[in-house]
C-alpha cells in the first residue's frame, strides 16, 4: 500500500510541473487565462489592495479637519495628511508592479480559422492584455502615486490606463482620477476638459457617480468658486457611502452656501449635520457656523447670542472658548457693535487653548478692523500677530504674510511720526505741566506692576505682558501718549521676542532657561553685602527705569540742535511712509496726504525737492492742474536738484546714460592700465574721467581704484588715507565697505598708524586739562561680562582699601558694545593718578574670561564728549599721551 502511494506521487509530481509549463504567461489559452487571473487576483493583488486600504485609512483616521475653514473634499489633499501613509502606498505599489511582471498576458491566443471568427473572437485577439488584473494593478499604482502627492507620475500612469486598460469602468475611474491631478496641480482648465468629456450614465456605479461630482467640486472648491461647487457636492452627495464622508460633505456643503450668501439654506445644512450625531467636535462647530450664518436683519441675534453664552458656560465647551468668543465677535460685528466685537476678538485671542489657527484668525479680524479704518499701526501689531499663529498651510497665508510685511514697512515709519511728534509736544509744554503728566504716567506704570504682582504671574509670559499693558492707554491723557507709553510700539515687538526667546515667565532670570545654572556669584551679590550693593548705581540706570522721571525726559529735543535731528528724523519718516502707502498699501491718497503735510511741517528741508517730484508723479493720474502746480514749484524753486532737471529736460535721462556708457569705458580703460601695471598712468585716467564726470555712478569704483593704485606707488600711510577720503565722500556704498575692511587690515599689520592716527582725532576732541576734578573709568570690552560681579568688584577693593574715602562707583553698558564702571570722588589730579596705579598693579577685578579691560582718568568734560565720541581706546590714548608721560 505504502509503495502504490510513493508511486502516486512521483506520477503526481510530472503532472503539477506539466500544468505549470502550460499555464506559463508565454501561452494564451483559456487554462492559463483562468490560473493567472486567479493567483494574480487572491494572491498579489488582494496584498498590494490591503496595503493601499491600510494607507488609506491611515489618511482618514489621522487626519483633522479644521471646521472654522473651508473643508477639503478629500483629506488627502492636506501634504501633511498622508505622511503616515507613505509606506503602505509604496508596498501597493511593488505588489502591484510584481503583479504586471509575473502575471501580464500579452501573447495573442491562437485560434484554428482565422477567416471565419466570431466577434467574441475578434474583440479578443484586439485585446493588449489577457490577464484583468493587470489593468486594476496599473490604476492602483496610479492612486498610490497620487496619495503620495507624486503627481507627475501618477498621471503618466492614469494617461497609459486611459489608453490601454480593457474594462470601460477602469477608464472613467483613471479619467477622474487624472482630473484630481490636474486639480492639484492648479490646471485647472485641463481638470474641467477631462471630467466634461466624461459621460456618467445612470448605469455607471455609485462610487463612479460619487467621484464624478465630488471632483468636479473639488475643482471649483480650489479655486474659490463656491458657488459653482454646490451644485456637483450636492448631486454627490446622493451617493457617498460612510457616515464620516456623509457628515463631513454635507458641513461643507453648509459652508459652500454660507460663502455663497445663502445663509438659511446653509443654517439648514448645519442644522442636518448636528442630526446625523457627528463626533462632538462637529456638531460644537456646525453650532457655532449657525450663529455665524444668521442673518441679524431678519430674525433676533438676542437668541443666537445666549446661545453661544450659554455654551461658554458649558463645562464640555472649556477648550471651545477661543471659537464661541469669535462666533460672539462676529455676531456683534454684524449688528454694528463694534466696541463689543473688538474686546471678544480679543477674549478669543487671549484664550487658554492650543488652537493657534484660531488665535491667528482673531488677529486677523482685528487687523482688518484697523486696516479699514486706517490705523495701520494697530492693524500692523494684529496682523503680525496673526503671521506668528496662523500655520503656514492656512488658506491665503502667504498673501496674509505679504501684507504683513508691507504694512511693517509702513507702520515703523509711523511709530517715528508718532514718536517724534510726541516728543516735540511734550518739550514745548512748560515744565511743571511736563513734570505733571510724568508723574501721572509713573503712577499709572505703578498701579500696573502692582496689578500684576497680585495676579498670578505663571499665566503670562514677557510678551503677553507687553500686549496686556495696552489696555492702559485709555487712561491716559491724550498729551501723555508720547512714545515711550506707546503700548502699540512695545507690542510690535511681542513677535520677535518669542522667534528668539519662545515662552517665558514674568519673573526674575526670564532669560534663563535653566534656572538651576545661576552661578554662585550671583547668588553672592543676591545674599551677601546687600547695604554695600545699594551703592552701585548704574550711571544708565535713571534712563532705564521706566518708574523715573530722567526716562520720560531723556530724548526730549529740548535745545535747537536736538530740535534740528528731531525734525530731520521726522521729515524722513514722513516721506518713507508716503513711499510705503504707494508702494505697499497703494493707498495714493493717504501718500499724497503724507507728502503734502511734509511740504507744511517742513517746507526748509532738503527732502522737500523729492516731496514735490512724488507729488507730481502721484498727483498726474488724478489731478493734471495740481500736478503741475507741483512741476511748476519744483523746477522754479529747485532748478538745480535732479529731480527738476529730470522734469525740466526731456534729454536727461538719454544724456546721462550716455555718460554712464561713456564712463564705464574710462573705468575699463583705466582697469586695464592697473592690470598692466602701468599706475601712474592709471591714475591720471582715474583723475581725468572723475574731472570730466565728478557725479557720475561709478565714481566710487574710480576711487577704490585710485588707492589701489596709490598703494603700489607710495605707502601704507598714504594708502589708508586715500581710502579715508573714498569713506567719507561715498559712506554707504560696497567699495566704502570694502576700504573699511582694507583699513582695518592696515591697522593690524601696521598698529603704529592706527595709533597716530587716534592721536591726531583725539587732539581734536579732549583737552589736556590737569587743574579739573576727576573720574577713574573701567572700560570692560566684552559686552557679556556680568556688571553686577565687576561693580561689586570695584565697590569691594573700595571697602578693602579706601574705607575713609567715600567714592561713587556706577557702571553701565554702552550701547551694547563694552561695559563702563565710573569711580568718582577725588578730590585732585593727583589723587586719581594714584588710585589708576594702585588699581592696575591690584587688578581686582575676577577676569576668567580673559576680556580685555582698558583704565584711565577723566575729566568731566572729556567724559562727555567720551560718552558722544564712544571710543574708549581712543581716549585711552589721548590719557596716556597727555598724562601718563
Amino acid at each position: 500500500m505504502a509503495s502504490r502511494i510513493a508511486s502516486y506521487k512521483y506520477l503526481l509530481l510530472p503532472g503539477v510541473l506539466l500544468f505549470m509549463i502550460a499555464c506559463s504567461v508565454e501561452k494564451n489559452t483559456g487554462t492559463t487565462r483562468f490560473y493567472h487571473s486567479l493567483t494574480a487576483h487572491y494572491n498579489i493583488y488582494f496584498n498590494a489592495f490591503e496595503s493601499y486600504k491600510a494607507g488609506f485609512a491611515k489618511i482618514t483616521n489621522g487626519y483633522r479637519d479644521d471646521y472654522a475653514e473651508v473643508l477639503n473634499v478629500y483629506e488627502f489633499s492636506d501634504p501633511t495628511a498622508i505622511q503616515a501613509a507613505a509606506s503602505d502606498m509604496e508596498n501597493a505599489i511593488q505588489k502591484a508592479s510584481k503583479l504586471i511582471s509575473l502575471k501580464s498576458i500579452t501573447a495573442k491566443p491562437s485560434i484554428d480559422n482565422r477567416r471565419d471568427i466570431s466577434e467574441r473572437d475578434r474583440k479578443l485577439l484586439d485585446r493588449k492584455e489577457y490577464n484583468e488584473w493587470v489593468d486594476d494593478s496599473y490604476l492602483l499604482i496610479g492612486k498610490s502615486r497620487f496619495l503620495k502627492h507624486e503627481f507627475s507620475e501618477a498621471e503618466s500612469v492614469f494617461k497609459f490606463c486611459i489608453a490601454e486598460a480593457n474594462d470601460p469602468n477602469i477608464r472613467t475611474e483613471a479619467s477622474i482620477w487624472l482630473a484630481m491631478v490636474y486639480s492639484e496641480e492648479g490646471n485647472f482648465n485641463e481638470a474641467s476638459a477631462t471630467l466634461k468629456q466624461l459621460e456618467i450614465t445612470d448605469n455607471k456605479s455609485k462610487t463612479l457617480r460619487a467621484m464624478f461630482n465630488t471632483a468636479f467640486a473639488d475643482m471649483f472648491i480650489k479655486q474659490k468658486r463656491y458657488a459653482d461647487a454646490i451644485e456637483p457636492l450636492t448631486k454627490g452627495l446622493e451617493f457617498i457611502k460612510g457616515k464620516r464622508s456623509k457628515y463631513r460633505l454635507t458641513y461643507l456643503l453648509a459652508q459652500l452656501h454660507e460663502n455663497s450668501g445663502s445663509n438659511l439654506m446653509a443654517s439648514e445644512l448645519y442644522r442636518k449635520v448636528i442630526k446625523m450625531n457627528p463626533p462632538y467636535e462637529v456638531e460644537f462647530n456646525a453650532r457655532i457656523n449657525i450663529a455665524g450664518s444668521f442673518d441679524v436683519s431678519k430674525g433676533d441675534p438676542g437668541e443666537i447670542s445666549k446661545e453661544l453664552e450659554r455654551m461658554l458656560k458649558d463645562p464640555k465647551n472649556k477648550e471651545f472658548e477661543d471659537q464661541i468668543y469669535y462666533a460672539l465677535g462676529n455676531l456683534s460685528m454684524r449688528e454694528g457693535k463694534d466696541p463689543e466685537a473688538l474686546e471678544y476678538f480679543r477674549k478669543s485671542a487671549s484664550a487658554a487653548t492650543s488652537n493657534q489657527n484660531q488665535k491667528g484668525r482673531s488677529y486677523l479680524s482685528l487687523a482688518d478692523y484697523y486696516f479699514n479704518r486706517s490705523d495701520f499701526i494697530e492693524a500692523g501689531i494684529y496682523l503680525d500677530s496673526a503671521v506668528f499663529f496662523l500655520d503656514k498651510s492656512y488658506p491665503g497665508y502667504s498673501g496674509i504674510k505679504t501684507k504683513s510685511q508691507n504694512l511693517n514697512d509702513l507702520v515703523t515709519h509711523l511709530i517715528v511720526i508718532e514718536r517724534e511728534d510726541s516728543l516735540q509736544r511734550v518739550a514745548a509744554m512748560p515744565a511743571s505741566q511736563r513734570n505733571e503728566i510724568i508723574s501721572r504716567i509713573i503712577v499709572n506704570v505703578n498701579n500696573q506692576d502692582q496689578s500684576a504682582s497680585n495676579d498670578n504671574a505663571d499665566r503670562y509670559n514677557i510678551g503677553e505682558y507687553y500686549e496686556n499693558e495696552r489696555r492702559f492707554q485709555d487712561n491716559i491723557d491724550q498729551e501723555g501718549k508720547w512714545y515711550f507709553y506707546n503700548q502699540a510700539a512695545l507690542t510690535f515687538g511681542r513677535t520677535e521676542f518669542k522667534k528668539r526667546w519662545g515662552e517665558r515667565k514674568l519673573e526674575n532670570n526670564w532669560r534663563r532657561a535653566n534656572k538651576a545654572r545661576t552661578t554662585t556669584q550671583d547668588q553672592v551679590l543676591t545674599d551677601e553685602n546687600q547695604q554695600d550693593k545699594q551703592a552701585v548705581k548704574d550711571s544708565a540706570s535713571a534712563v532705564t527705569d521706566n518708574k523715573s522721571p530722567e526716562f520720560y525726559l531723556k530724548n526730549l529735543p529740548l535745545t535747537d540742535s536736538l530740535l534740528n535731528i528731531s525734525n530731520d528724523k521726522h521729515a524722513n519718516a514722513m516721506l518713507n511712509a508716503a513711499k510705503a502707502y504707494e508702494e505697499k498699501i497703494n493707498d495714493t491718497v493717504k501718500a499724497i496726504e503724507t507728502l503734502e503735510s511734509l511740504l507744511m511741517r517742513h517746507p526748509s528741508s532738503i527732502l522737500v525737492p523729492e516731496a514735490l517730484y512724488d507729488l507730481y508723479r502721484l498727483a498726474e493720474s488724478r489731478n493734471k492742474l495740481k500736478s503741475e502746480t507741483y512741476r511748476q514749484r519744483l523746477i522754479e524753486n529747485y532748478p538745480d536738484t535732479e529731480f527738476a532737471k529730470i522734469l525740466s529736460d526731456p534729454d536727461y535721462y538719454r544724456n546721462k546714460k550716455e555718460a554712464l556708457v561713456v564712463t564705464e569705458k574710462l573705468y575699463e580703460e583705466a582697469y586695464e592700465t592697473y592690470k598692466s601695471e602701468q599706475f601712474e598712468r592709471s591714475i591720471q585716467q582715474i583723475n581725468d574721467a572723475l574731472a570730466l564726470y565728478p557725479e557720475n555712478p561709478l565714481a566710487p569704483k574710480f576711487m577704490l581704484l585710485h588707492a589701489y593704485a596709490v598703494a603700489r606707488l607710495t605707502d601704507e600711510r598714504t594708502f589708508k588715507e586715500d581710502l579715508g577720503i573714498l569713506i567719507s565722500t561715498y559712506p554707504e556704498t560696497p567699495e566704502s565697505t570694502k576700504a573699511k575692511e582694507l583699513i582695518g587690515h592696515i591697522n593690524e599689520e601696521v598698529p603704529e598708524l592706527k595709533i597716530e592716527e587716534e592721536k591726531i582725532i583725539a587732539a581734536e576732541i579732549y583737552v589736556a586739562d590737569t587743574t579739573d576734578t576727576r573720574t577713574f573709568v573701567i572700560v570692560i570690552k566684552d559686552p557679556k561680562f556680568n556688571i553686577n560681579q565687576a561693580t561689586f568688584d570695584v565697590i569691594s577693593y573700595n571697602i578693602d582699601y579706601y574705607t575713609n574715602k567715600n567714592y561713587r562707583t556706577e557702571g553701565a553698558l554702552v550701547e551694547n558694545k563694552y561695559l563702563q564702571i565710573t569711580v568718582s570722588g577725588f578730590r585732585s589730579f593727583k589723587a586719581a593718578i594714584e588710585y589708576y596705579q594702585k588699581f592696575k598693579s591690584a587688578s581686582p577685578i575676577r577676569n576668567g574670561a580673559g576680556a580685555e579691560i582698558i583704565t584711565f582718568i577723566i575729566s568731566p568734560a572729556n567724559l562727555q564728549k567720551l560718552s558722544s565720541d564712544k571710543n574708549p581706546d581712543r581716549y585711552e590714548i589721548f590719557f596716556r599721551e597727555n598724562f601718563l608721560k
